[in-house]
């Protein structure tokens, strides 16, 4: 049996559906979304161009000899979907476990989501398999009432042009779904400890600041704290962590940025990095109680 904290925490890739084990669709309880999360990881081979210390992927293991081509993602994910949505439908899956015991108001699918073992759009089948979700939802819900398209991305794909129109044109069709957009950090020495990166720090600015002036996006930042407690250095403590993120978030807002709301939240799955820990809650509710006083949108904790 499993409670809705240990579901939270554990957002595994690895799912088994009647003896089957799936390779890229996997089910999981998120607290953002307010209930199941139907997530597709296009990135089987763990590419990703950020490293970030909170992040719960070891990409040092090798990898599965099973994994398909990206050739052949777009077909597995289609079955995979036709096979848990079959499942959901029936009531299959919340009578096994981990789910059975989810209590009845969060038994609902909130969303597809784009997210997984590295960033979603730098994967070659990206848009394919992203228009094929699409077009999944529209025939199995024909009347309403459809999940979501949810992209979590870092954005980095979105820097280009054509990805970013060719995004907007699957996941932005109003009502269909959302594009969160991570930022974790808004200077250099932060941006450096956090997502770890070889993108230069105002080359991410720059691409941030073009994309939440076009699409309608909602932030999320991940607020942590590292090392050991009262040691130097603690994210907890360091406003020059938090000072610069808020006025860079009010400053594009200022500027017409389309941010629909800012989520600020803790790390709950244990990351692979065993100095990053958990913020403190009213640490969290703080920063949120000062954002909430500059910012027009929603600012919402988790």
């Amino acid at each position: 049996m499993a409670t809705v904290r240990e579901l939270v925490a554990d957002h595994s890739r690895q799912y088994v559906l009647r003896g089957r084990p799936f390779v890229s669709v996997y089910p999981v309880f998120s607290r953002r979304a307010g209930g199941i999360s139907v997530g597709v990881n296009l990135n089987l081979d763990r590419g990703c161009n950020f490293d970030c210390i909170y992040c719960q992927v070891d990409r040092t293991g090798p990898l599965s000899p099973q994994m398909p081509s990206f050739r052949d993602l777009p077909g597995v994910v289609e079955e995979e979907l036709s096979l848990l949505f079959e499942s959901i439908a029936s009531g299959e899956f919340f009578s096994s476990p981990p789910f059975e015991d989810l209590p009845v108001n969060l038994r609902k699918v909130k969303d597809i989501a784009f997210s997984g073992d590295g960033e979603p759009t730098l994967s070659p089948v990206f848009g394919e398999v992203a228009l094929l979700a699409r077009n999944f939802l529209s025939r199995h819900f024909p009347s309403g009432d459809s999940p979501l398209l949810r992209l979590i991305t870092n954005g980095t794909g979105l820097f280009g042009r054509e990805l970013r129109t060719r995004t907007e044109e699957i996941f932005l069709v109003p009502g269909a779904g959302e594009v969160w957009l991570k930022l974790d950090a808004a200077t250099p020495a932060a941006f450096d400890r956090i997502d770890r990166s070889r993108i230069p720090f105002l080359r991410m600015m720059e691409g941030l600041e073009e994309i939440v002036m076009s699409l309608p996006v909602t932030l999320q930042t991940m607020v942590l704290d590292f090392g050991a407690p009262g040691t130097p250095g603690s994210f907890a403590a360091d406003r020059s962590f938090w000072e610069p993120l808020l006025d860079r978030v009010e400053r594009w807002s200022l500027q017409g940025a389309k941010i629909r709301a800012w989520h600020l939240y803790g790390v709950a799955r244990t990351p692979a990095l065993a100095e990053v820990r958990r913020v403190d809650p009213l640490r969290l509710q703080a920063y949120a109680g000062e954002a909430r006083v500059r910012l027009p949108f929603p600012v919402e904790v988790f």
